[in-house]
């Protein structure tokens, strides 16, 4: 087998320039207060503290298994197969200690520790060590970030759990704490000084080996990975769920058919750039179709609810709707036959999926594709008011509020659930109007909110969270002022002042939709400068702006941010002031 085993320790993996990612299938990031508390703890209890000095023990932290080789690295990220659960605990414990550093004014410290979440490669690009993809932007943001501000609320179950293991690190390792921690540790520290208690624990950690596993083959890595869990492991509910129909249907059915089934959904999901893992997949379909169940409870309640006599019809129609599920996880307007009238849909969901990144919101749409596309008692002209309806409220409430979504959760299930039970259109017309729609008028914020919110978006070429918000606030404006409905692949974000002149020139107010090339044009100039260009634009908006904008300055920039926020609220998603 093309598999080359090597031992490594923590700090050259972390320092090996090169970019570690975590695909979309694998499963989130799910260590609960046990593994981390005893990650912690393992790795205060392994240092040795002799004359007031504490040094480092060896810790063997087990095996790891990469897609790829930082030795012999083409540029590409190194795809992580085994091992994702301990290099993102250790990137939020680093995080968490450079905070700690921060706090206590030990600046370079910070920065060095620092290095291992955020490196540069060989031609100065910066690169961040783990990528990890199905909590992006909110890892990158709140963990693989220095700056407090960029912080936001953690939306998703995932989020919520990597800033509980994030506060829980920062709680730990306080001045008061750590010293609690080492008594309940029986490790006497007294006379250690507090900043080289954390300098201990970081080189603990860095000077942890593992056995690194490197294969080019995804399906070799695959099997290993099979190999090296087979033994010893907690199967998560999606498995002991698998376990349970393959059991039952291997004795009934023809023995190639649940599996062939399985793969089939598992091809489905991974085949398209947004990969859902099946547990994902799966939490979303029970809720939109059975009930909303924790991820404790749901092995429980499939036990309770499907009977191993509806095993065959229950993996048919999963795999029925894994098919709807990639459409919406991965909309394309080929899933479509490229007709211009579904042409909006594909807008909506990637909106919702990718500039928002709300997950909630596949519950409902699984059942109203179900509605309209499978059982024809939903129209088209309905369902488009609805799914616009959920990309403008999700805009709003999460967007630009950034309020948690999984307030959504229960509303949503019961909802979707309610849907599948109607048996004709007008039961089905009142279910969307009371379950839906009316549950969420009641959480629709007000324009004084909003424009809060609003006014704060900004846009800049470097990595921000709010880039994609501020990009499609502006596509959506620029369609509005131009009485059309599709953003246009040649628009572009362009600053009239340019971003280099003065940090106020990053907001909302000072931004425009204008033509790629037209932006290449423009440059750095002078707004004077500009006029002349911006008037070879075909766009409504940018014309209409140089005719009552003869000059521009930053003092404007904050009133045309007031300006778009109220054309947005009123006109573009139509609300009442």
């Amino acid at each position: 087998m093309d598999i080359i085993p090597k031992e490594r320790t923590i700090r050259e993996i972390l320092s090996a320039k090169c970019q570690y990612e975590i695909p979309r299938f694998q499963r989130e990031y799910s260590w609960d207060k046990r593994n981390y508390k005893e990650f912690l703890e393992d790795m205060a209890n392994n240092l040795s503290i002799k004359d007031g000095e504490p040094s480092c023990t060896s810790y063997f932290m087990g095996t790891m298994l990469f897609v790829g080789d930082p030795e012999n690295n083409s540029g590409k990220p190194i795809l992580v197969v085994d091992g994702q659960q301990r290099l993102t605990t250790i990137t939020i414990l680093f995080s968490a200690i450079a905070r700690l550093f921060n706090y206590i004014d030990e600046k370079t410290l910070s920065k060095k520790v620092f290095e291992y979440i955020m490196s540069e490669d060989d031609n100065g690009n910066v690169v961040r060590v783990l990528k990890t993809v199905s909590s992006y932007p909110y890892f990158s943001y709140f963990i693989q970030s220095s700056d407090d501000d960029l912080a936001e609320e953690p939306k998703s179950e995932e989020e919520k759990n990597i800033k509980q293991t994030f506060d829980y690190f920062i709680q730990q390792l306080d001045e008061k704490n750590i010293v609690k921690l080492f008594e309940k540790l029986k490790i006497d520290i007294d006379g250690v000084k507090y900043v080289d208690l954390l300098k201990a624990i970081r080189d603990q950690i860095l000077n942890s080996t593992v056995i690194v596993i490197h294969t080019k083959n995804i399906k070799i890595a695959n099997q290993l990975f099979e190999i090296l869990n087979a033994k010893g492991k907690q199967l998560a509910y999606i498995d002991l769920i698998k376990n349970k129909i393959f059991e039952y249907l291997d004795d009934t059915e023809p023995a190639d058919f649940p599996k062939e089934t399985w793969k089939e959904i598992t091809d489905t999901l991974s085949g398209g750039k947004e990969r859902t893992g099946i547990a994902t997949f799966f939490r979303h379909y029970w809720s939109s179709k059975f009930k909303r169940s924790t991820t404790k409870e749901l092995y429980d309640d499939f036990k309770k609810t499907v009977f191993p006599k509806d095993y065959r019809l229950f993996l048919l129609d999963f795999k029925k709707e894994a098919y709807t599920y990639q459409k919406i996880t991965n909309p394309s307007r080929t899933d479509y036959e490229n007709k211009k009238q579904h042409f909006w849909l594909v807008q909506s969901l990637n909106a919702m999926g990718n500039y928002f990144n709300v997950v909630q919101v596949r519950v409902p749409l699984l059942a109203l594709y179900d509605a309209v596309f499978s059982r024809k008692i939903v129209s088209y002209s309905l369902f488009k008011k609805v799914v616009t309806y959920l990309e403008d409220f999700h805009f709003v409430y999460n967007a630009v509020l950034s309020k948690s979504a999984n307030l959504l959760d229960s509303k949503y299930s019961q909802f979707s659930i309610a849907l599948r039970e109607c048996e004709d259109k007008t039961e089905a017309n009142e279910i969307i109007k009371d379950k839906l729609i009316t549950e969420l008028e009641k959480l629709f914020p007000a324009y004084d909110e909003f424009e809060k919110g609003f006014i704060k978006f900004s846009y800049s070429k470097k990595d921000n969270p709010s880039n994609l918000r501020t990009k499609y606030a502006l596509y959506k404006l620029n369609c509005y002022y131009s009485s059309v409905e599709l953003f246009d692949d040649d628009g572009s974000i362009e600053h009239i002042l340019s971003e280099h002149s003065d940090e106020k020139c990053l907001n909302i107010g000072n931004l425009i939709v204008l033509e790629n090339r037209l932006n290449g044009e423009a440059g750095d100039m002078d707004y004077f400068e500009k006029i002349p260009i911006y008037r070879k634009s075909s766009y409504k908006w940018v014309n209409s702006f140089c005719d009552t904008h003869i000059e521009w300055s930053l003092e404007e920039i904050e009133i045309r941010a007031k300006e778009l926020a109220r054309d947005y609220y009123t006109h573009v998603i139509k609300r009442v002031i």
